[in-house]
């Protein structure tokens, strides 16, 4: 059987999402960005640092040497950086021969045994080297006496350093857990045999880090009323997507038997609109994915499907650049902002701002700000109708306005918000027609660009699709210029994207 819209009860009345309690409505938001999971990465910056300030410790207290010798050949300094690179690498090794950084040993592990693998990864390489140097011990030469003096201090600073921080970890972060960092949240498809499994892995081994929101499951009410999880069932895929919009969570776990490939085909086509990370459950390995890399939960191993396109340290950076730049920017164009306004104010009756609700990431719905350029007794605040060259509802203020796009401005506070990002798909009105179709019934892919932020400009926008829209044609080539963006975005592109528009709205191409 082929998987499709007809052949699955979506609308089943057993599973309405609104009877169900959302899980995060009693509780403070917590930020997604900081997660049990994320604490492998802050211990081993942690111990990186340490280790490093080992060494240059110990390199002080044996500087002294190179102070009495002022004929020093520099030998030494040479074989400190070059032994302590190969210290490094070894203590890496330990690190993960050990599990040192890994977050369920973090979690898991007592006190005790994080202190002797702290202190082994930090000792074992330093003693090893001292163990190949023993043969010069018994040398005069004062560059290697010095040398192996800084060794041993090394060793003996990486061990404390190791003992003490590794007891504060512990401390601080058994209690960070609870009350800063946010569980993984993942949202399991499938109600059989192969999410049991799943869910009570998660349970098991990583109550703590991994939260499951729900299971959903598209077939139809008597069948998954028979299910073991029938009482944790929170409807269909529909219903999932939905809950995106409300909330969000990290992880989509896909839990079908490896035989239903058609199944997991549609799925994978329908789930992929949403902006966080598609993994297939470990035992359908027998599903063949475009893509073989793996991902963790719960410790876990899953084959990838599909990820979240900017990571979680990209989306920081590209998120903080955006807002400094857009702050600055409404600083910098403050008088052009208030000239603006009075020009709109002389020019028609009704507000400075329009505002519309437009989709942004993961489908939902926010208000973009853009100066009103047209006759307020005129203008589509649905935006069902797109402006048009020449167009009667655009005031002579509006016409310049949008000729050089100083109507979007606005859209800096946006950015400001959260909401949008500089650089991204451009938002579009969920109304939006061409010719007597909605704009995601012409496109399959339409809704994948909703799975980063909108953007004030885009890919799209500088290379020959700034304006309406009037055919599917033009919309599905602006869609292939926003999915080419997502999959390929960097800090670089957003730069190149950012100085071309400049160019494009001094030049007035296709705005009207």
């Amino acid at each position: 059987m082929r998987w499709g819209a007809g052949a699955m009860d979506l609308k089943t009345a057993k599973f309405p999402l609104d009877s169900f309690t959302d899980p995060f409505s009693a509780t403070k938001e917590r930020p997604s960005g900081f997660q049990p999971q994320h604490l492998g990465l802050i211990s081993t910056a942690i111990d990186w640092v340490l280790f490093l300030s080992a060494g240059l410790t110990s390199a002080h207290w044996s500087a002294r040497w190179l102070d009495a010798n002022p004929q020093a050949n520099g030998l030494f300094g040479l074989a400190q950086v070059l032994v302590t690179a190969l210290l490094m690498a070894l203590f890496l090794a330990c690190c993960r021969l050990t599990k040192a950084h890994d977050p369920l040993s973090l979690l898991s592990d007592s006190l005790s045994t994080q202190v002797v693998k702290a202190v082994a990864c930090f000792g074992l390489p330093i003693l090893g080297a001292v163990i190949v140097a023993l043969p010069f011990y018994g040398s005069t030469d004062p560059e290697i006496r010095s040398f192996l003096t800084w060794l041993k201090c090394f060793g003996l600073f990486a061990v404390c350093f190791a003992a003490v921080s590794r007891v504060v970890f512990v401390l601080v972060s058994t209690r960070a857990v609870a009350k800063v960092f946010a569980p993984q949240r993942v949202a399991v498809v499938g109600s059989g045999e192969a999410a049991r499994r799943m869910i009570g892995w998660i349970e098991s081994s990583a109550p703590r880090m991994v939260e499951v929101i729900g299971v959903f499951d598209d077939r139809s009410s008597d069948r998954t009323s028979e299910s073991d999880l029938a009482g944790r069932l929170r409807g269909n895929t529909s219903d999932l997507i939905e809950l995106y919009k409300r909330t969000q969570f990290d992880k989509i776990v896909i839990a079908l038997p490896h035989s239903a490939e058609d199944r997991l085909l549609f799925l994978l086509r329908r789930l992929r609109q949403l902006p966080v990370d598609i993994v297939l459950a470990p035992d359908l390995i027998g599903f063949r994915s475009p893509e073989q890399s793996q991902a963790d939960v719960a410790g876990l191993k899953l084959y990838s499907l599909a990820h979240r396109p900017i990571r979680e340290p990209q989306r920081l950076v590209k998120g903080g650049i955006d807002r400094l730049l857009a702050g600055l920017a409404l600083l910098a164009l403050s008088p052009l902002l208030l000239l603006v306004s009075l020009a709109i104010k002389l020019d028609s009756p009704g507000p400075i701002l329009f505002c519309q609700k437009r989709q942004g990431l993961g489908d939902r719905l926010f208000d973009v700000y853009k100066f009103r350029s047209m006759h307020q007794s005129l203008g589509d605040s649905v935006g069902r109708q797109q402006t048009k060259r020449e167009d009667p509802r655009v005031t002579r203020v509006g016409f310049w306005l949008r000729r050089t796009s100083i109507d979007e401005l606005p859209q800096l506070l946006n950015v400001l918000l959260g909401d949008m990002s500089l650089v991204g798909p451009r938002p579009h009105t969920p109304h939006m027609l061409i010719g007597d179709k909605q704009i995601f019934d012409l496109v399959d892919e339409y809704s994948f660009r909703h799975r980063v932020k909108p953007g004030i400009t885009g890919l799209a926008q500088v290379s020959g699709f700034r304006g309406a829209i009037d055919t599917p044609e033009q919309l599905r080539a602006r869609v292939d210029y926003d999915l080419y963006y997502i999959d390929h975005w960097s800090l670089w592109l957003d730069i190149k994207i950012i100085f071309r528009t400049a160019a494009i709205c001094v030049s007035g191409v296709n705005a009207f």
